[in-house]
């Protein structure tokens, strides 16, 4: 055998000798690695897969070439399983050439994988294979993999799937499959003539059919997406391009709470990419509170950072009160676990959820937020400030002192507009008993805040004058 060389990147000649660049790959390799993927022994194939995929530009070119190996029908079938994994819009032409293969197991896997590829190629390729196949196998997995399509935004797959579904001469089984892309196609020109079709097949003499149909109708049959089809979408949600992100995030949206888990599961395994997060956060706010409540488990999950904090918006966002007894607690796990100043990233989690119980009017985790202000250790942001402004009583009154002596700038005035709002909110007099029994340096803070209380004299209010009489701050 040949030991020509196959290069991913160049040669480069140097000294009359022949130097190889990273990447390049033998063909003896390139044969070794083949034929360990057509092994029968599972770890062998395995091991193969990873380093046909590791070197795409050398191993896609023999892959083409195995697929024409008719006495090595193992082989084909798993380079057919292999090419969607590259990615690219090469594999398309190759599989879309097996849709004439005499084999009907080749012909039913090559339409499959097709599906999988991104390529303006495989909705023509497939509606040609259904309308000229004569196998239900083979049929079957064409309509099988054009509503894939439809359910990952390919609107030109729906022209065909509707034509299926109106087509009293195919079988019920492959009716039934291409109904499944009803409830993905996406406002616009299919809507009217699918819901008008729907009525139609809700009478139709095909039981199967007819009882889809009206429980398409009535809303009752929830949507699915396929695993593959799944993580395209979401894979989609990191694109920069509107168009693309958007579409995914509505396809998303239509699958209802059964995407939160993969969603989150996603978001965990890019936590440093701020733009797909964003996009999961959007996503997730758009489902319902009911579907959006299986955040609740993951919500005990140590997960990263910039996980929990989209996390927290979401649950922020539904407000329901089992996702808001899931953040108190997700604070008492994360004070477990994590000091004040140990994380920074966490400490920010933290407040955003007090923020967040905070907003429904919630008081559960008040001993967690009185001893963040009290700690030396944390960096007090806005969301601790927020969340202590609208929820505080007397009783954290010194917690909030103590937290404005210790603030600068921006957070110290917002601590200052704290006490003034609890103060207000609770009738606290310049010369309540609580005041009193401050240490000194919380006195003055307190003096520095409300005003020094006033001896009652003539022509000066009375000394038992409320605080919102004897204050110009608090007056508003």
């Amino acid at each position: 055998m040949s030991d020509r060389v196959t290069h991913r990147h160049a040669w480069l000649f140097l000294g009359g000798r022949t130097l190889l660049l990273a990447g390049a790959v033998s063909q003896r390799s390139l044969s070794l690695w083949l034929r360990r993927l057509g092994s029968a022994e599972p770890a062998e194939a395995d091991k193969a897969r990873r380093w046909l995929l590791a070197h795409p530009e050398a191993s896609l070119p023999r892959l083409f070439d195995a697929l024409d190996d008719e006495e090595n029908e193992a082989l084909r079938w798993r380079v057919i399983a292999l090419l969607p994994l590259f990615g690219s819009s090469r594999c398309a032409a190759p599989l879309a050439a097996l849709l004439h293969d005499p084999s009907e197991a080749i012909r039913s896997r090559a339409a499959a994988a097709l599906a999988r590829v991104a390529s303006r190629r495989s909705v023509p390729a497939l509606s040609r294979l259904i309308e000229r196949e004569t196998s239900h196998r083979v049929r079957w997995a064409a309509t099988r993999a054009l509503v894939r399509l439809a359910q990952t935004g390919r609107e030109s797959a729906l022209g065909p799937l509707l034509a299926i579904i109106g087509d009293p001469s195919a079988s019920a089984r492959i009716r039934v499959t291409a109904m499944a892309a009803i409830p993905w196609m996406t406002q616009g020109q299919h809507d009217a003539s699918a819901r008008r079709l729907l009525e139609t097949l809700a009478a139709d003499p095909e039981p199967r059919v007819a009882s889809r149909a009206r429980r398409l109708l009535s809303g009752s049959l929830g949507t699915r997406l396929e695993p593959w089809a799944l993580g395209k979408l979401i894979d989609d949600l990191a694109s920069r391009r509107l168009g693309i992100w958007q579409r995914a995030q509505t396809l998303l949206g239509r699958a209802g709470g059964t995407i939160v888990e993969p969603l989150v599961a996603a978001m965990g395994e890019r936590p440093d990419d701020a733009l797909f997060l964003s996009h999961c956060a959007l996503t997730l706010k758009s489902l319902s509170p009911r579907q959006v409540a299986r955040i609740g488990p993951l919500l005990a999950v140590e997960q990263p950072p910039a996980v929990l904090a989209v996390l927290v918006d979401v649950a922020a966002e539904a407000g329901s009160r089992p996702l808001l007894l899931r953040l108190a607690g997700m604070i008492e796990t994360l004070a477990a676990r994590y000091p004040p100043g140990s994380a920074p990233a966490v400490d920010a989690v933290r407040q955003r959820a007090h923020r967040a119980l905070a907003e429904a009017g919630s008081r559960m985790a008040i001993a967690d937020l009185r001893s963040l202000l009290e700690d030396r250790r944390l960096s007090i942001t806005a969301d601790l400030v927020e969340a202590a402004t609208r929820i505080a009583t007397r009783k954290d009154l010194p917690a909030l002192l103590r937290a404005y002596l210790r603030s600068r700038g921006v957070t110290r005035l917002g601590l200052r507009e704290a006490v003034l709002t609890v103060a207000r909110r609770d009738k606290i007099r310049r010369t309540d008993r609580l005041l009193a029994r401050l240490d000194e340096r919380e006195r003055r803070a307190a003096r520095e805040i409300l005003g020094a209380p006033l001896r009652a004299s003539r022509g000066l209010p009375s000394r038992r004058s409320s605080l919102s009489s004897l204050a110009p701050g608090l007056e508003r």
